[in-house]
């Protein structure tokens, strides 16, 4: 199919005879100075071309009716043109703004644009994200539109969810990994952490290392957390925007050229050339952000470039200094241009540490320190060649080597305990150690990721429709060859946890996963009538881990006349398993056989079996979405708004599920001989010793979703009577969700059987889950030009949210403690035992908001002499704190308390 459509292009190609026509002009600042390096992107092929250094660009076009163009520079305006093609042999001046609060016309909020990659496109830009004071991406996500306002917190992992969003760990996981953040063209990839125990002990959740809880000045006590994200997608804490010209958020359907992205994606640009020293500094409580960044004007031919360094630091509660985070960043981006060729060199580094520092009232001793230390290059080459179907190339390499460092420690006192160390299956001895000690927890990993693309792009004429269509391909790998696991078997610091004892595991040799896709995008305008139909029809694929996947891609925009607009889009993605997921580690099942000591070391006695078991994930096929999206879109001079409707099916997600196991195992006697001092044993015969159950973990496609949401957006203009615009937006979602296998319960007390047997383990059906969620945006944007002053007023109101489980409460089957399994149909329960079985109260299986509430939070910003500005934030600026106990059937109490009190961020900007 693919070699078809390559083989239509490339005739059509030939084919084409359109007249070529040259577009030229000039990009200025508003001084009439050339502005070198700009971006110059012609909307209709999406194809973007670079100023010279006097600030000149030109390119070819052909069989247009107009011609538009969106121009930008760093520190200055953006701005989208218009021309007739009959204007197309003048010389165009395009002037550029530098940014500044004296404009008639700002946007301090993300706002739906038409011109984005995808018919629900939201564009974050620059003032915006100096409006929100963001110290790192976490802060400017929560501003769009469904995500609600949340006070700042660096000293908790932070990754993103889009639509159908769950609230449940490995559902949240799966959709947070299936997020592309994109900087400049290059994706940054969680692929190659490894930073978990493995699978085997606690599932995805609960494989990670977690420090203990410790006391933060705003919010309380905070129980253990992990701060490594294995099976997750990016952390945004280690993101700063300090250097980010424009993000472009993508919740729908996505271009074909963007892979791995079966939940949306974050487009952020940053760009080079000539900008002046911009120094800037927020407060908030304990943590503190700064960062400076200049852009050179290199001599001759030797372009721009352009570095910035941003540093941030937060204790949890300065009183103690506990707990800390501490995240140091540097970028450096160098762009040149030689004739027809135009070249991006980018280096970043990047430090961040969590820690958790000893509490001198903790006896334990406790401590814990994550950090991740990131060095990227990357290089973007771009050819012009001129051709029709090869118009311009583009080839992309980069690369991103990494260590990180996992460690949690504290003293035990156990005592005289036996301790399992082989690392082979079958029957052995082991040993009895005195446990007094420091423990350990050690994660060595150092990831590499690559990646390499090439894409192209070119048009033709196929009758009276022009087609824009582009192609490419690209190659991704991820290793690691880290220490992985480091244990101490003399010191281990959890003992038979679910039978299960730790061993090291060494990252060093585990093979790199290699992911390779390729696609091709047409997009061309019809005309029908009056009306204009603009499409961008693409089709990808991928090959992960194997496994093929054939991804159409399809966003289309009607305009049915100058105020109205509907748009629908189709898209399959994929996303494919990390090496987390691929190569989890070993699994030792160990069980007791014989422990005898006499109170000491010498003489003692521990028999035990212990079941190696290597993971084979290779039959792990890539996670899926399907997704439908419709919108309606108007404009009008008072009002402009879009309605946006969509349905989305996540499959085959990477979820962990209890194996179950069943061992039959001889029973020995044993007994001291007096003569030698030493213990003796021998296997009993006849008997035998019948263990197992749901003992560990191991990955498998065994998640589903489906999510329908309606987002409604309401914007005014500025009313020139009270210098105010407003916006409005809604949104409501419903999803259900649900695994695939049957929904295991290990019984807490015994419940006996007939006999003298006891149920182990109840099986419900697989677990099914709905969650609703409504809730409104109101925001106000006062802005004065003439004094340079902006102050934004939002209103988060939460209107609804539940979730419950819809799934049966009954069981289907039971587990005896001999392992043997049996379903309801076929072993007959008295009715006595049955109830005991069923599940809890149905209010307790549903979670919801009592009532509506919400949060009142203010943005200020005061610009003086456009190089000194002032900014204010204040999530619950009114300190709404509503407050309610529930009393559920079965006699527990719930609080809810959802809103935190007032928490303010002071700023300040210096361009100089």
């Amino acid at each position: 199919m693919i070699r078809f459509i390559l083989l239509s292009l490339c005739c059509a190609a030939y084919l084409n005879s359109s007249a070529q026509k040259q577009f030229q002009g000039f990009v200025l600042d508003q001084k009439g100075m050339p502005l070198s390096l700009a971006s110059v992107t012609y909307l209709h092929s999406n194809t973007t071309y670079t100023s010279g250094k006097d600030g000149r660009f030109a390119f070819d076009f052909s069989g247009q009716d107009s011609i538009r163009l969106k121009v930008a520079f760093i520190g200055k305006r953006t701005v989208v043109r218009s021309y007739a093609v009959s204007s197309a042999g003048l010389l165009h001046r395009i002037t550029l703004d530098d940014l500044s609060l004296t404009l008639e016309e700002v946007s301090v909020l993300p706002t739906f644009t038409t011109d984005g990659q995808s018919n629900s496109s939201i564009t974050i830009d620059k003032q915006a994200i100096d409006q929100l004071q963001a110290f790192s991406l976490v802060d400017v996500m929560n501003s769009l539109p469904g995500k609600k306002t949340a006070p700042l917190d660096l000293n908790s992992l932070s990754t993103l969810t889009f639509r159908g969003t769950t609230g449940i760990g490995d559902f949240d996981f799966n959709n947070s990994r299936g997020i592309a953040i994109i900087v400049d063209d290059m994706r940054l990839s969680n692929d190659a952490n490894m930073q978990a125990r493995g699978l085997s002990r606690g599932g995805i959740r609960d494989a990670g290392i977690k420090a203990d809880g410790y006391r933060d000045s705003y919010f309380g006590t905070q129980s253990s957390k992990s701060y490594d994200t294995p099976f997750q997608g990016i952390d945004l804490r280690d993101i700063p925007v300090n250097n980010i010209e424009k993000i472009e958020v993508i919740q729908g359907i996505a271009p074909a050229r963007y892979g791995d992205v079966t939940n949306g994606a974050v487009i952020i640009d940053r760009q080079a050339g000539r900008s002046p020293y911009v120094a800037s500094f927020n407060i908030n409580g304990g943590s503190t952000s700064s960062s400076i960044s200049k852009g050179f004007q290199l001599p001759g031919n030797w372009g721009a470039l352009n570095t910035s360094a941003n540093w941030t630091y937060s204790n949890a509660d300065p009183k103690d200094k506990v707990k800390t985070f501490h995240r140091f960043s540097e970028g450096l981006i160098w762009t040149t241009t030689q004739g027809k060729l135009k070249n991006t060199l980018s280096l970043d580094f990047s430090q961040r540490k969590d820690e958790k520092k000893q509490d001198p009232d903790d006896e334990s001793i406790r401590i814990a320190r994550f950090s991740n230390y990131t060095l990227g290059v990357s290089n973007r080459l771009g050819i012009d060649l001129g051709k029709s179907w090869m118009k311009r190339v583009q080839i992309n390499l980069g690369m991103t080597v990494g260590k990180q460092d996992s460690y949690a420690s504290y003293a035990v006192n156990r005592g005289l305990i036996p301790i399992a160390n082989m690392d082979t299956s079958g029957i052995y001895e082991g040993v009895y150690s005195y446990q007094s000690v420091m423990t350990e927890e050690h994660i060595i990993g150092k990831p590499l990721t690559a990646s390499a693309s090439m894409a192209s792009n070119g048009v033709w004429d196929w009758g009276k429709l022009q087609h824009a269509f582009s192609y490419g391909v690209n190659y991704t790998l991820s290793n690691n060859g880290g220490r992985g696991v480091v244990s101490d078997p003399d010191r281990p610091r959890l003992i038979g946890n679910g039978n299960q004892n730790l061993r090291p595991y060494s990252f060093e040799h585990i093979p790199a996963a290699q992911n390779v896709g390729v696609y091709i995008e047409d997009q061309f305008k019809l005309t029908v009538g009056k009306r204009t139909i603009s499409n961008n029809i693409g089709l990808r694929y991928d090959i992960q881990n194997g496994f093929g996947t054939l991804q159409p891609r399809i966003n289309t925009r009607m305009r049915w006349n100058e105020r109205w607009a509907f748009t629908a889009a189709f898209g399959v993605a994929s996303k494919a398993p990390s090496l987390a997921d691929l190569y989890p580690g070993p699994t030792y099942i160990d069980y007791d056989l014989i422990t005898a000591t006499t109170g000491s070391i010498d003489p003692s006695l521990y028999l035990l079996f212990t079941d190696k078991i290597l993971i084979d994930n290779s039959q792990l096929k890539p996670a899926k979405s399907i997704q439908f999206e419709f919108g309606v879109e108007r404009k009008s001079k008072w009002l402009s708004s879009s309605l946006y409707a969509y349905f989305k099916r996540n499959y085959d997600g990477f979820t962990a599920e209890q194996r179950l196991r069943r061992y039959v195992l001889p029973k020995f006697d044993y007994w001291l001989n007096t003569s030698t001092n030493t213990f003796e044993y021998a296997p009993v015969a006849g008997e035998l010793l019948i263990v197992g159950g749901f003992l560990d973990y191991n990955l498998t496609n065994g998640l589903q979703s489906d999510s329908y949401g309606v987002e409604w957006f309401l914007t005014t203009p500025r009313i020139p009577v009270i210098q105010t615009s407003f916006s409005l937006n809604t949104s409501y979602s419903f999803n259900r969700y649900k695994r695939v296998a049957d929904d295991a319960q290990t019984v807490g007390s015994r419940i006996y059987l007939d006999d003298e047997r006891y149920i182990k383990t109840v099986y419900y059906a697989p677990l099914e889950t709905d969650g609703q969620f409504l809730m409104t945006k109101l925001n106000t944007v006062t802005h004065i030009p003439s004094v340079g002053f902006v102050v934004n007023f939002s209103l988060d109101l939460n209107i609804f949210d539940r979730d419950q489980i819809v799934s049966s409460s009954n069981p289907i089957a039971i587990l005896d403690d001999h392992v043997n399994y049996y379903r309801m149909e076929d072993f007959g329960l008295s009715n006595e035992v049955y109830r005991q079985l069923v599940r809890e109260s149905s209010d307790t299986r549903a979670e919801r908001v009592p009532f509506v509430y919400g949060t009142i939070n203010m943005g200020l910003e005061k610009e003086i002499g456009k190089n000194i500005r002032i900014n204010m934030r204040s999530y619950n600026l009114f300190d709404i704190r509503p407050y309610k106990r529930i009393q559920l059937n079965n006699g527990t109490e719930s609080v809810f308390a959802p809103n935190r009190k007032p928490s303010i961020t002071i700023g300040t900007t210096l361009k100089f």
